[in-house]
């Protein structure tokens, strides 16, 4: 009798599974439809960073943690273009999360012109980190374009009163987001040199030994960019992508396994600008995604939930409406935008950095209660 009960249940679980899928990410088209005329979030938004002229002008990849009483923020900056020449580091931090310190260099491109990406800001363990892609920039390699020569992952720690590099983290990888626990290890994902998507899964939460893995997937699903990624109530991992092949909407993989190994990315109907995602769980057990859903622009900048992971709704502006462009700059289009979020949850709130044009590095405040979400 056992035995039969087990396997009735494997079978409803089973057909529970089946009715998912990876393609339906937004529950109902029509929502978003028309983006620019999503309602607008209530939010209180404060600059972080304001570029100046003659000064660093391109701003982006903005990340940000909770650390000891404060919001710390770190950012790439670059004097005009994106990923061009001299690009360094900044950070700064603030109390209340709307009044923010002046701002500091994590890393400098000189002495030697260097190429340096921020690629997140963390508590491990009771310390503060930062990771930093560092490179030579791109080159041709016979008949293939290196995005990253000589890639390398570089982790600092904050040491009280200044940043301290650690050295290499991990070789030729550009991570997006950093570490987190999945399972007994932690997992985060890397592309390559030439911009090739991997995943990668460490030996313990330890994060000393890793175990990197191509993503699988063959063309026209093999030019994966920029996740986000997060843990369903089943155990599930799925990473969302931004396509880099242009599809205009964003692509899903799915783990059984604890991240160790994941499905061939499926396109999903989740409309997208080509942009990068952010994705979470927030305290009230909601998940949220925030993209640019516009495919002709990176504004609006939006959020949607979802109950279970698999299918997202509610969708409604975090800022739409983008001021024109003070600077000219390679990449920076030539319209206003939103773009590349990260958001956490502190005090009620749930706390969105980004930045407005590639220009300055801007953080929102968002009350959870003002979502209006069902409560079950």
């Amino acid at each position: 009798m056992k035995i039969v009960c087990l396997m009735i249940l494997a079978a409803v679980i089973g057909a529970v599974h089946s009715d998912r899928n990876s393609v339906n990410l937004l529950q109902n088209r029509q929502s978003l439809i028309a983006p620019m005329q999503l309602p607008l979030a209530s939010s209180v938004t404060s600059p972080v960073y304001r570029a100046q002229a003659g000064q660093w002008q391109f701003n982006l990849h903005s990340y940000i943690a909770w650390y000891k009483g404060k919001f710390w923020a770190i950012w790439s900056s670059g004097k005009v273009n994106e990923d061009n020449g001299q690009q360094r580091i900044d950070y700064a931090t603030s109390s209340d999360g709307h009044h923010w310190s002046a701002a500091g260099v994590l890393v400098d491109s000189l002495p030697i012109p260097a190429l340096w990406i921020a690629r997140g800001i963390f508590t491990q363990n009771g310390h503060l980190y930062a990771f930093a892609a560092s490179s030579d920039g791109s080159r041709k390699n016979g008949m293939r374009s290196e995005a990253w020569h000589n890639l390398r992952l570089v982790r600092f720690e904050w040491y009280g009163s200044s940043w301290h590099k650690l050295g290499t983290y991990l070789d030729n990888c550009m991570n997006n987001f950093p570490p987190r626990p999945f399972g007994g290890h932690l997992f985060m994902t890397c592309r390559d040199s030439y911009g090739v998507m991997h995943t990668a899964v460490s030996s313990s939460l330890d994060g000393l030994h890793w175990t990197v893995t191509k993503l699988p997937g063959k063309p026209p699903v093999d030019d994966m960019s920029e996740p986000s990624w997060y843990i369903d109530p089943q155990g599930t991992g799925h990473l969302i992508f931004r396509d880099a092949g242009g599809s205009k909407y964003l692509y899903q993989s799915i783990s059984h396994d604890q991240g160790r190994t994941w499905s061939t990315p499926t396109r999903t109907n989740y409309p997208d600008a080509t942009s990068k995602n952010f994705s979470g769980r927030l305290s009230n057990g909601w998940y949220y995604l925030i993209n640019n859903p516009n495919q002709k622009a990176r504004d609006p900048l939006a959020i949607s939930f979802s109950r279970d992971g698999w299918s997202f709704s509610h969708p409604i502006a975090l800022r739409k409406g983008a001021p024109p462009l003070r600077y000219s700059g390679k990449h920076k289009g030539g319209h206003g935008s939103f773009q590349y979020p990260q958001a956490m949850e502190h005090r009620g709130s749930l706390w969105a950095i980004y930045s407005t044009n590639k220009e300055d590095i801007e953080i929102s405040e968002y009350k959870l209660s003002d979502f209006n979400l069902p409560k079950s």
